[in-house]
């Protein structure tokens, strides 16, 4: 009875933030047509205030604008505020959204923009925020064996940090370094970075610098066996901290030093002190909605236990943590829905405001010809009637050819065989590839608007980067192009077939095979076949039988 009180509960307040979505959503549209236009570093002004005070979604619609403004033409400066902006979109969409998905898409695209350009502070911040994305789906998942590849995303991160003089940032990403390792027993293996952090000469602008000196010289004293010392340390942290003025960033970094005293509580044998710690973390957590830190500090408790001989303990935090566990995954999948919808809805404003400024470009150039088109339109009329003829037999032969492209795909799917004999390192990529094939013929979820990489590496449970190799290298071509040119040949096979799809519009079609918007739909499919849906389900219609 309870469980399902629980449920009706979870359910109603979904239904109530679905309605409030919808306002909250037309209230960011708003927002964006509003700021699109801003300049540059007047949006990353906004951004960080609305950050600072809590409002997430406009400093997400802040970097979301900023992430859409980054073009090869922006001057390096303007290249780096909108390689940052995408980070922080990413580090929002992870600890207020809990959208890891969309979160790792922004943090990846910043990371090969770093590169590409050697930024190397905004590189250290995508590392950080990767490792950090890394740990959190690790404690979700209850899966610790990525642990030395976290920390060492981690490590590489404050290194370079340290080494650009990026204090603030610097300082932030050696606390969640040492918190980490502290969770996870590792604290032998930062021994560098601790003494790096030591020798750093933080200026006194630095508000954190007391708080964070602090918190190294309680973890130097802790991994010295010195358990009594650290404590006396970290029970300082709290009066350390300076006073934020997002109540998030307050709560983690409370419930962060928590930690640590449960850590040397547990080292002096002080049991009931350790847990003592342990819940006021649980507390500061629920209180501010940390779901992600309630599910790791229940998984905590129930470890707790069990290395303390209690199995009726363990078992009831173990029933806990799972209950935890499965409603921040389903709320956050739930939740993710509309916040996948309003990022598309961003992408799409993004693009359309790209196509303006073009459109603006050519307006001068347009109204200089009109005079010209005017005397050139009496003349065009005569070559219409030959130029449709000229284009309608274009498009037959293309029709044809397609027609025959369509033929030869479903023979090569036959001939998977063929790979068996290939080395050992290529066999597994025609494997790899065999199992792609099979997902793209089997399964309807690509034809799903926003069908990702990552789901793609799900359905066949292999890794997003190989599975990316593969196709780039055995398809050549991207995964979105793969993708599109599976839905682009579904479509011309439901624009071939009256019977089923007679009461479908062209643009029912492009929706049905996962293409929200018209205008994309017409020029993916104009890229691949040559012609346009309509004029192909034209002819599809006078080569069908009895016609």
């Amino acid at each position: 009875m309870k469980t399902y009180f629980k449920v009706v509960a979870l359910l109603v307040a979904l239904l109530m933030a679905g309605q409030v979505g919808h306002a909250t959503e037309a209230a960011r549209m708003q927002n964006y047509d509003q700021w699109k236009d801003l300049p540059i570093n007047t949006l990353v002004e906004k951004g960080n205030a609305f950050w600072r005070v809590g409002k997430v979604d406009s400093a997400l619609v802040c970097s979301s604008i900023l992430s859409n403004r980054y073009s090869e033409s922006l001057s390096v400066k303007e290249k780096k505020i909108c390689c940052g902006a995408m980070t922080g979109a990413g580090k929002i969409l992870m600890h207020n959204f809990y959208d890891y998905q969309t979160s790792f898409r922004y943090l990846l695209k910043a990371e090969q923009i770093a590169a590409d350009n050697h930024f190397e502070f905004q590189l250290a911040e995508t590392y950080e925020a990767m490792a950090v994305l890394r740990a959190d789906r690790s404690d979700i998942k209850s899966n610790y064996s990525f642990q030395s590849e976290i920390l060492e995303l981690f490590k590489r991160a404050f290194l370079q940090t340290a080494k650009a003089h990026h204090y603030t940032s610097a300082c932030f990403t050696f606390g969640n370094l040492v918190c980490y390792a502290m969770k996870h027993k590792h604290v032998n293996d930062v021994d560098l970075e601790l003494k790096t952090f030591q020798s750093l000469q933080i200026p006194d602008s630095i508000r954190f610098k007391l708080y964070f000196q602090s918190m190294c010289e309680g973890v130097m004293a802790y991994k010295s066996g010195k358990y009594q010392e650290a404590l006396d340390v970290f029970s300082q942290l709290d009066e350390l901290f300076p006073l934020e003025e997002n109540p998030q960033a307050i709560a983690r970094g409370r419930a962060m030093t928590c930690i640590f005293r449960f850590a040397a509580l547990r080292a002096l044998n002080r049991d009931v002190d350790a847990l003592q710690e342990l819940d006021k973390a649980e507390r500061i957590a629920r209180g501010n909605n940390l779901d992600d830190a309630v599910v790791e500090y229940l998984r905590m408790k129930q470890e707790y236990y069990e290395t303390h001989g209690n199995p009726a303990l363990a078992k009831e935090y173990k029933l806990k943590y799972y209950e935890a566990k499965d409603e921040f995954i389903n709320r956050s999948k739930l939740l993710s829905v509309e916040q996948q919808k309003f990022l598309i809805e961003l992408e799409e404003m993004g693009e359309e405001v790209k196509d303006l400024e073009t459109q603006k470009r050519m307006r001068d150039l347009v109204i200089a010809g009109i005079a010209v088109l005017a005397l050139l339109v009496i003349a065009a009329l005569i070559f219409l009637w030959r130029n449709y003829q000229n284009t309608k037999r274009r498009n037959l032969v293309l029709f044809q050819k397609n027609q025959e492209l369509l033929a030869l795909e479903q023979e090569r799917d036959t001939q998977g065989e063929k790979y068996k004999s290939s080395p050992m390192d290529e066999q597994a990529k025609d494997e790899l590839l065999r199992r792609i094939h099979h997902v793209m013929e089997n399964h309807d979820e690509i034809y799903d608007e926003g069908f990702t990489l990552d789901q793609m590496a799900g359905l066949i449970d292999a890794n997003p980067n190989y599975v990316s190799q593969v196709i780039n290298e055995k398809k050549g071509c991207n995964f979105k192009a793969f993708i599109n040119d599976y839905k682009i040949k579904e479509a011309c096979r439901r624009l071939s077939d009256p019977d089923k799809y007679s009461t479908y519009t062209i643009e029912a079609i492009g929706q049905s095979v996962g293409f929200g918007s018209r205008t994309h739909f017409y020029a993916i499919f104009k890229k691949a076949t040559g012609m346009t849906p309509a004029a192909y389900q034209r002819i599809a219609r006078e080569k069908a039988p009895g016609q």
